[in-house]
């Protein structure tokens, strides 16, 4: 394959030739034959059979969350019989897309790694073009491509933020029933949690009361506070109105994934929980991190839809067991008012009926929590911190 330079080459061994014949100028034509000559001995170079490259691509980590480093990792391995040239070997996209890559001189057997880093501002799934490994002669006049790497797809997760418990308490919510912290029942021997002592097995440690206080503590004949959360259900609007300002409806909504995605971690410590998206995502009720890993994987997925603010919302409705603990209603909304409508009608009454129904409005005026019966409702500002939300009202499980 020539490059540019060759075919430039090329036309101008044609104007040497034509111009030699017209002006009968002998030189003329021993300066096309050396162009051409120079032309031909570049591609038979870059077509040697001996030069063979094996590429793979890997993406580092695998598991990625939007707005942490990630990185494509590029192994080179020489597979051929002769050494790669010096300076002529390197990666170009394809289509070429971007800068090229050049690859050090590599003996046979011997590889290469090069990262490059991608691009993990947004969640959602993303497509890199293939790479293709070219080599060129010494003058730039011919090249081969030697193998590609072919497209490499991966998968951004939202963000999530680490929150001490599923749910935020606060000191309004005096009708509101909540649990006392492990580190207090342990202080005052309501609890039936122990330091940990010589020959205990290591099946009996409390890790979250064990992470609080920096000791090692253990259950002694099973651990009221876990046997006692209830399940957490976590039901996501995929609705967004474009309300005052349409600008920030995307916004708001990936600001409602990012909290069902940190609910669902701080869920997935507490127990069993379960992801709702309407019409769209049932995860079930489950624990452990295989199926959290698999929620966060969903939430990949999840796209916005955008509405008028006079739309009604009718999707298959969400059937909760009849002792369904605690539910939290997430959508993107810039007032509480708009809750409702962006739920559905169904969603709507549900939440209503409920005994003690968390929602959080995710891309409102301003943060805050309030608790007040017959629920918590939390306020959380577009770009808002909700672990720092959730730390200023204090943490614990909400008993239904």
């Amino acid at each position: 394959m020539l490059t540019r330079r060759g075919r430039f080459v090329l036309w101008m061994a044609l104007l040497l030739l034509v111009a030699g014949r017209l002006l009968g100028v002998t030189e003329l034509f021993g300066l096309a034959a050396a162009a051409v000559t120079v032309v031909v001995v570049g591609v038979l170079r870059v077509r040697s059979p001996n030069l063979k490259l094996v590429v793979s691509a890997t993406v580092v980590p695998q598991v990625i969350e939007a707005g942490e480093t990630a990185m494509l990792e590029l192994t080179v391995e020489n597979a051929g019989s002769v050494p790669t040239p010096r300076d002529r070997l390197f990666l170009v996209s394809s289509p070429r897309l971007g800068p090229e890559v050049h690859i050090p001189r590599l003996v046979p057997g011997d590889l290469a790694t090069v990262s490059l880093r991608l691009s993990t501002e947004r969640r959602g799934r993303h497509e890199l073009p293939g790479l293709d490994a070219m080599v060129v002669d010494g003058l730039g006049a011919a090249q081969r491509k030697l193998t590609s790497t072919g497209r490499t797809r991966y998968g951004v997760r939202p963000p999530a933020e680490a929150l001490p418990a599923v749910l935020p308490s606060s000191r309004s919510g005096s009708g509101l029933e909540t649990t006392r912290a492990s580190v207090e029942r342990l202080r005052s021997g309501a609890s039936l949690l122990r330091p940990y002592v010589p020959g205990d097995g290591l099946r009996r440690v409390h890790w979250p009361t064990t992470a609080r206080l920096g000791d090692l503590i253990v259950r002694e004949g099973g651990d009221r506070e876990r046997d006692a959360r209830p399940e957490v259900t976590l039901v996501l609007s995929q609705y967004v109105l474009a309300g005052r300002s349409p600008e920030s409806a995307p916004a708001r909504f990936e600001d409602a994934v990012r909290v069902v995605a940190s609910l669902a971690v701080a869920a997935e410590q507490e127990g069993a929980f379960r992801l709702v998206v309407p019409g769209e995502i049932d995860s079930h009720m489950s624990s452990g991190p295989r199926h959290l890993d698999a929620v966060l994987d969903a939430l990949i997925d999840v796209a916005a839809t955008t509405a008028s603010g006079s739309f009604d919302v009718r999707r298959a409705p969400v059937t909760l067991a009849p002792d369904g603990g605690v539910v939290v209603f997430v959508a993107a909304c810039e007032d509480e008012k708009e809750l409702d409508v962006l739920l559905g009608p169904d969603l709507a009454e549900l939440r209503h009926h409920l005994e003690d129904p968390v929602a959080v409005c995710a891309g409102a005026s301003e943060s805050r929590i309030e608790v007040d019966r017959p629920g918590v409702v939390v306020r959380l500002a577009l770009g808002g911190s909700l672990a720092e939300l959730w730390s200023a009202s204090g943490s614990s499980l909400v008993r239904p």
